[in-house]
């Protein structure tokens, strides 16, 4: 390991990369397992090609090519819809989504991808997941439901509302319907407007025949897929959430590596949550400039709209908490967070 990795990598991290370089280093590969990857967004979005890809690159790389993987887009093997019960029938090996997409059978997902308001910030996603205990509990709601092993994908969205007019306040998306998954369909419930779920892949298009008025999605995913070509205007400020996706892996897959195996997994998701969400949150911002100049407003809520939107947000998080026991739980983890943080009372 050269001098400047260890440099860019905590200590803890890097230890733990050199030990298990060091112990597959010592044992040849007995057998090369080769991983069905499943992927839900295009491969033109950062969540595909950094995120995803990183994860699938440090994996062959620390295992000395022990791990393969042969990698499907979106829609390949499975709809987004499907991704979960693809991944715990063992019709592929792991699955990279977001999980917005799922809350109908975890009500956990929608704490999972980051409440309304509560992380405008990358490392708050982190704090939540690795140091306040989301982790165990996201992995509990997704493992005590289906034969899958959870791990958490922290992005580092600066998630916007953008629309096809020109608004210039909250009240302007009253009766617009709005591309938004999950929670954040009921954010646009709230603010009047009605949400629609479609996938990424098909955005495009439906921004194109006006089948929706706008969206509620990241900055980079915005460009990455031309969907400024039909917007106006983004609510840019405040952010909605830096947010977190997911890898699920097959259980039976998963136990069926060696410990090594596993080690290299785990570290390759905990070193991606650590420098591959700051590299995101790098190209979000830079996409956000991309927006400007492309000549989509960017517009900053009032103080008073602001303060609207966060009681809308809060006021969500407790409907949330109700839901089932780990939601609840999962809700009081972030809430205890942002008391900390001064952010809520």
């Amino acid at each position: 390991m050269n001098s400047m990795f260890k440099r860019l990598v905590p200590l803890g991290v890097a230890a733990a990369i050199m030990a298990v370089s060091a112990s597959h280093a010592q044992a040849e590969c007995d057998e090369v397992f080769t991983l069905r990857y499943h992927n839900a967004y295009p491969p033109t979005l950062a969540l595909y090609n950094k995120t995803g890809a990183g994860f699938r690159e440090r994996v062959e790389a620390w295992s000395d090519g022990c791990i393969k993987f042969e990698n499907y887009d979106s829609g390949a093997l499975t709809s987004v819809s499907g991704m979960v019960d693809a991944a715990d029938q063992g019709i592929i090996d792991i699955s990279h989504s977001w999980g917005a997409f799922y809350v109908g059978d975890i009500p956990e997902a929608d704490v999972e991808i980051g409440l309304p308001l509560a992380w405008g910030e990358t490392y708050e996603a982190y704090d939540a997941y690795y140091n306040r205990g989301l982790k165990e509990v996201i992995a509990e709601a997704y493992e005590s439901r289906f034969n899958v092993k959870h791990f958490p994908s922290i992005i580092g969205l600066e998630y916007v509302i953008a629309t096809r007019d020109e608004i210039s306040s909250l009240d302007d998306l009253k009766g617009k319907k709005l591309r938004a998954l999950g929670v954040y369909g009921e954010v646009a419930r709230e603010l009047g407007a009605s949400a629609v779920v479609i996938p990424g892949g098909e955005l495009y298009t439906a921004l194109q025949l006006g089948t929706i008025d706008g969206l509620i999605y990241g900055a980079e995913a915005i460009v990455a897929q031309g969907l400024q070509e039909f917007l106006k205007t983004t609510i840019a400020e405040p952010n909605l959430n830096a947010g977190a996706g997911h890898w699920l892996m097959n259980r039976d897959t998963w136990e069926s590596l060696p410990p090594h195996l596993q080690d290299v997994i785990t570290l390759a998701v905990d070193y991606g949550n650590l420098a591959g969400a700051m590299q995101y949150r790098i190209v979000e911002a830079k996409n956000i400039g991309v927006l400007a100049r492309d000549g989509v407003k960017l517009l900053e809520l009032s103080p008073e709209e602001n303060a609207r939107l966060n009681e809308i947000a809060v006021g969500l998080w407790d409907k949330i908490g109700e839901r089932s026991e780990l939601a609840a739980k999962a809700v009081g983890i972030v809430k205890e967070q942002q008391r900390e943080f001064g952010q809520i009372e």
